[in-house]
């Protein structure tokens, strides 16, 4: 096994470099490898990941109840409203490249609270029947601030880019 032969450079000495014709990558939002193309409402992607992130705080936020129940009384009877506006607002942060930023907020965040519908539902006691109030509630609780942080780091996106 020997070496290669040299592949000639049948440009010339005069020519300018190769270049290289592979489109562009973005890489804005959440580091999302998105070809460039037409920039959508909503950047699915990255809608995925932020109602995975807001599902992910909604568990782990509901699994620590008890723990925050006995050990912070005073915080404990609030737990679950401060943790479903926390993750509905990381959730609605994540807007990647949308080009309307509440609108991908609120589905970010109304993805969180639909990932987590079903273990709510599923919990001991619901055998009574759904509370219709509550759902609706949280679902717009979901779709506010998930929309009002949408806006906000879309503001925030757009004043660093001008």
């Amino acid at each position: 096994m020997g070496e290669r032969p040299a592949i000639p450079d049948r440009r010339g000495p005069d020519a300018a470099p190769a270049r290289c014709s592979l489109p562009r990558v973005r890489t804005t939002g959440a580091g999302s490898g998105r070809r460039d193309a037409a920039e959508g409402t909503i950047d699915g992607p990255t809608a995925v990941r932020a109602a995975s992130t807001g599902f992910t705080i909604l568990l782990l936020g509901g699994l620590l109840t008890p723990i925050a129940a006995t050990y912070l009384p005073v915080i404990g009877r609030f737990w679950l409203l401060v943790t479903a506006v926390v993750a509905f607002a990381v959730a609605g942060r994540r807007i990647g490249t949308a080009a309307v930023p509440a609108l991908h907020g609120a589905c970010a965040a109304l993805g969180s609270y639909i990932l987590v519908l079903p273990l709510v539902l599923w919990m001991p006691g619901q055998a009574a029947g759904v509370d219709v109030e509550q759902l609706v509630s949280s679902a717009g609780m979901a779709a506010g601030v998930g929309a009002i942080a949408g806006a906000i780091a879309g503001r925030r996106r757009d004043g660093a880019t001008r």
